[in-house]
């Protein structure tokens, strides 16, 4: 008979597609022109954006989706996860996306959720992609 994986193996691997499916969630509502209201529930309340032109608060980024045109499609791209507590982890992955009319956008991005009273994103961090800069 095959072991079983561990308990540990099994928490981790089930954190890991919980942050990437929130990640996800979060491309999902910019594609659909519900960005601003995705990020108002699960931004934290402390929560920053880190983007190669500054750093941008929790209200400052709801602002930012709510005045931005909807993207069109997006891929994530090696999506992985580094569990850094049972109740936390960083996703890092690349994303290709694009917005009507505009190039292809390029980014390797990093996504740090926490589960306080739900899941919330308390860090997100785009640069662009080697080659894109």
């Amino acid at each position: 008979m095959p072991k079983r994986p561990g308990r540990e193996y099994l928490l981790a691997m089930a954190l890991s597609e919980l942050l990437i499916a929130l990640e996800r969630e979060g491309w999902e509502a910019l594609v659909a022109g519900r960005g601003a209201d995705y990020y108002h529930q699960i931004l934290a309340r402390q929560a920053l954006m880190a983007f190669p032109f500054g750093v941008l608060t929790r209200e400052a980024a709801i602002e930012a989706v709510a005045s931005s045109p909807p993207w069109e499609s997006f891929e994530i791209i090696d999506p992985q996860v580094v569990e850094l507590a049972v109740d936390s982890g960083t996703v890092v992955y690349r994303v290709s996306a694009r917005r009507a009319g505009q190039a292809l956008f390029s980014a390797v991005v990093s996504s740090t959720f926490v589960r306080a009273g739900g899941w919330k994103l308390a860090f997100h961090q785009q640069s662009p992609a080697p080659g894109e800069a």
